[in-house]
């Protein structure tokens, strides 16, 4: 199969006249999550580093540094939303790149809408043509490229990206396919980063990656033909030992990704593979009503690819902790709940939940579901309670309310955005198809945040 003239054509070819019913629904959904996720990454520390890191640049002033005040040049502006997207790994999860989809391909949209003032039609229809891209590309190298240690955010976040932008800059199919090859050059991202600010890195230089290699396309920046399939391209290099599954990529534009397995908006700013330990302890406490004091041992028992996620046991800082089952269930005993605030180096480092994280143990289980997970709970005088769950609360077959989402958006940009500007925000996400340019949302989202005009 020519895979990588198929993936042109389609990027070429993609209407979103054709596209699924609820195809738009779900990309308007992510957008609105992701860009609540972005504001509050506006106001971290690794958003203050590198707002001030792209500004220091004093590029063209075209696309906007969400929460900054500020603008720069495109590919900067994506380096930047879309680190700041994904900053508190608060983020949108799909299993197609087997990670975040929106951090590394919204920025780039955005970017390049904002500087050449596209519809709102242009934008969802950019959004599913790089999503279905990343989506299919992914189906055909993992779980195997995500075992090796690849995060799909970056690796093929970058190919989301380079595909969005080269549907908004027009290319022609030679020009795609040439963007195409020269973004495979620029994939990288591992996973031993979880935990630090490069997690974060991985989708904003996704993005940025995207941005650059369409404008180079644009300009006659030439790289290989068959980039995906050939013998030392993008597919055999990330997938690992076993060829790809090009199968996959036959299905591209036939069925959708966004529509048939869809995305899943997170409740819990934390890793995603925490949320199933999390949900089983709450849901333990609400039907036995036990006090935290009262338990001698906890059990989580989940697949080996959980395990491989959730790398800190012991987490040190607020970051680690969004990536260990041990300190996000041990905060889900003691408060019962997890939320925003719970991920600072102090709260991790509290005496109480340190006590409890040493009560909770891990057992690995390779038959089990990846997502799920069974807790299993001892408490003193022998009680023993067990709780499975199969699909975390945000997942498509367990989905947040529309309410919850808009809910979430508005608790995430309320320390950036006023009130009157979060409600005229929502409405415009809501009804991106009908804007005729982007222009009057992005200049609201690149207000400078309160906390920050002092």
């Amino acid at each position: 199969m020519k895979v990588t003239e198929k993936i042109s054509q389609f990027i070429v070819n993609a209407s979103l006249d054709e596209m699924p019913v609820g195809a738009m629904k779900t990309a308007k959904q992510a957008m609105m999550d992701c860009l609540g996720c972005t504001l509050l990454g506006a106001v971290q520390p690794i958003g203050r580093i590198i707002s001030e890191f792209v500004i220091d640049a004093d590029a063209r002033p075209v696309a906007s540094i969400v929460g900054h005040g500020k603008k720069t040049a495109p590919y900067l502006a994506a380096l930047a939303n879309g680190i700041m997207a994904h900053a508190e790994d608060y983020d949108d999860v799909s299993l197609g790149i087997y990670g975040h989809p929106s951090p590394p391909l919204l920025p780039a949209i955005l970017a390049l809408g904002e500087q050449y003032r596209v519809s709102g039609r242009r934008v969802i229809e950019a959004y599913i043509t790089g999503f279905e891209v990343g989506s299919c590309l992914g189906r055909a190298i993992n779980p195997a490229h995500y075992k090796r240690g690849w995060h799909g955010t970056a690796t093929l976040g970058t190919m989301e990206a380079v595909a969005a932008s080269a549907k908004l800059l027009e290319l022609d199919a030679s020009q795609t396919r040439m963007a195409l090859g020269i973004a495979a050059s620029e994939v990288c991202g591992i996973r031993q980063n979880f935990g630090t600010m490069t997690k974060p890195f991985h989708s904003g230089n996704a993005a940025k990656s995207g941005v650059v290699a369409a404008q180079l396309a644009q300009r006659g920046f030439t790289a290989d033909l068959n980039i995906i399939e050939a013998p030392l391209g993008f597919g055999h290099l990330f997938q690992g030992d076993e060829p790809p599954d090009w199968g996959k990529v036959a299905h591209l534009g036939k069925t959708f990704e966004i529509t048939t397995e869809g995305i899943a908006f997170k409740p819990y700013p934390s890793c995603a593979e925490t949320h199933a330990d999390i949900e089983a302890i709450l849901d333990l406490m609400r039907k036995h009503n036990f006090p935290h004091e009262d338990v001698e041992g906890i059990e989580c028992v989940f697949s080996d690819t959980m395990d491989s996620v959730m790398l800190h046991l012991e987490p040190k800082t607020g970051m680690e902790g969004k990536f260990s089952a041990e300190y996000c269930t041990a905060r889900a005993l003691l408060d019962k709940n997890v939320g925003l605030h719970d991920f600072t180096d102090e709260r991790v480092n509290q005496y109480e939940v340190k006590k409890v994280m040493q009560k909770i143990r891990r057992r690995i289980d390779p038959g089990m579901a990846m997502l799920a997970s069974t807790l299993n709970i001892k408490l003193k005088g022998g009680c023993q309670f067990s709780q499975h769950v199969e699909v975390p609360k945000g997942w498509p077959k367990n989905p947040l309310s529309e309410e919850e989402l808009v809910a979430k958006y508005r608790d995430c940009s309320r320390l950036v955005l006023s009130s009157s500007d979060i409600d005229r925000s929502v409405e415009l996400l809501k009804n991106l198809e009908e804007l005729a340019d982007i222009t009057e949302l992005m200049n609201i989202l690149v207000k400078l945040a309160a906390s920050r005009t002092h």
